[in-house]
């Protein structure tokens, strides 16, 4: 039985080569930038030196602050998320 276990190996390592043979040089090439938009999207909302400001308008502020000025315990109403 031993030719038996000689041929099984030389048939596996024939195998290993031959799907070696089809990698790709470089895996995941050919694949789009994954991640481009996530790094897009943190610069886009990172303030640069000389970025300009844009205001905020009095009303908003003001409910800002009287958000934060609330006891920690919920007993405010939550600042709303509408945008000017």
């Amino acid at each position: 039985m031993a030719p038996a276990n000689g041929i099984r190996l030389l048939v596996a390592l024939g195998a290993i080569l031959l799907l070696a043979g089809c990698m790709a040089p470089r895996p995941g090439a050919d694949l789009p930038p994954f991640g481009d938009s996530m790094r897009h999207t943190r610069a886009v909302q990172t303030y640069q030196p000389g970025d300009e400001v844009p205001p905020l308008h009095g009303a908003k502020a003001a409910e800002a602050m009287h958000g934060y000025r609330q006891p920690a315990g919920g007993g405010g109403q939550a600042p709303s998320s509408s945008m000017p």
